[in-house]
């Protein structure tokens, strides 16, 4: 069995036991193992000595406890255990479960239809982790859409992070101890030095970009609450699918949806509301509201001509 059938058998039985509102026997999850399409041939001769070891594995790599509860004659996540599923796990099972579900049979092509366009630049995942762990300095050839001459490059890699299927990777540059931001679709040459770098004081990969809609995230500037009023049909579409985590219902009517976000104003967020086009109204902060107001007029004036 590969480590990658261990991988996600483990990933399905975190999720199962920390979704589940009662205890769980073994059999009810073995069960559940062998329901679960992509699981079901490394599952079938799943014994109770490899639950045993899977659990181990959980609570060391996913930091989920575990236990036997007597009295309910099945398992359950220990309640005093804090700890929950990242979010990244998640997404690594949902991965998973893509990369299984596309295998498909050549007859069942014609049903199936795939985004046409694929991200750059991810053979350089893997070594920016590398690097992000082991806190290494890496050079790489770095090209901005708005110049013509690449530049090369040495920063101290500290989070990977995607944004509408692009990946970048926020880094410090050692000589001015700023933070920036590089697309992996812009990058080559890259190369792990051996050269280690001390991460800014205080920062907080999982924080940095808390309140950000996108890849940018101002140093000198605070957040603002951002209300918006919806169409209904737009309205019922962002509720189903968020902006940002920070999302709240307002108000709701026949003919509007009020929402509202605390995040930075930032050029990813204008970009994402003009997309909507007359779908949306913003209410507030009224610096926004005007910066809408005079690029639909210069829209406006383009078609004019």
């Amino acid at each position: 069995m590969t480590t990658h059938a261990h991988l996600q058998r483990q990933l399905a039985l975190a999720l199962r036991l920390q979704q589940a509102k009662r205890a769980l026997s073994f059999s009810e999850l073995q069960s559940y193992l062998l329901e679960q399409t992509a699981l079901r041939d490394v599952a079938s001769s799943y014994s109770r000595r490899t639950f045993e070891r899977d659990l181990k594995v959980i609570a060391e790599d996913f930091g989920v406890a575990v236990r036997f509860d007597a009295r309910q004659r099945g398992y359950v996540v220990d309640e005093t255990d804090p700890s929950a599923l990242l979010p990244g796990h998640q997404r690594l099972l949902e991965a998973m479960e893509l990369q299984a579900f596309l295998r498909l049979p050549a007859t069942l092509a014609p049903y199936v239809q795939l985004e046409s366009r694929q991200p750059l630049g991810l053979e350089h995942l893997r070594p920016l982790l590398s690097a992000v762990q082991s806190r290494q300095l890496v050079e790489f050839t770095y090209r901005k859409f708005w110049e013509s001459q690449p530049t090369r490059r040495l920063v101290g890699p500290l989070l990977l992070k995607e944004f509408r299927g692009r990946w970048y990777v926020l880094a410090l540059i050692p000589e001015s101890g700023e933070l920036r931001c590089f697309g992996l679709d812009r990058l080559t040459d890259l190369s792990v030095t051996v050269r280690a770098f001390i991460p800014p004081a205080g920062f907080d990969a999982a924080a940095y970009y808390a309140a950000a809609f996108g890849i940018i995230r101002p140093d000198d500037e605070e957040t603002q609450e951002v209300v918006l009023s919806l169409t209904p049909t737009q309205g019922r579409y962002v509720q189903t699918f968020p902006l940002h985590s920070s999302q709240r219902l307002l108000s709701q009517s026949e003919t509007a949806i009020r929402l509202s976000l605390t995040v930075y104003d930032t050029h990813d967020l204008r970009m994402e509301l003009l997309s909507m086009g007359q779908e949306v109204e913003v209410l507030a902060p009224a610096s926004l509201r005007e910066w809408m107001l005079q690029s639909c007029a210069v829209a406006q004036a383009n078609y004019a001509n």
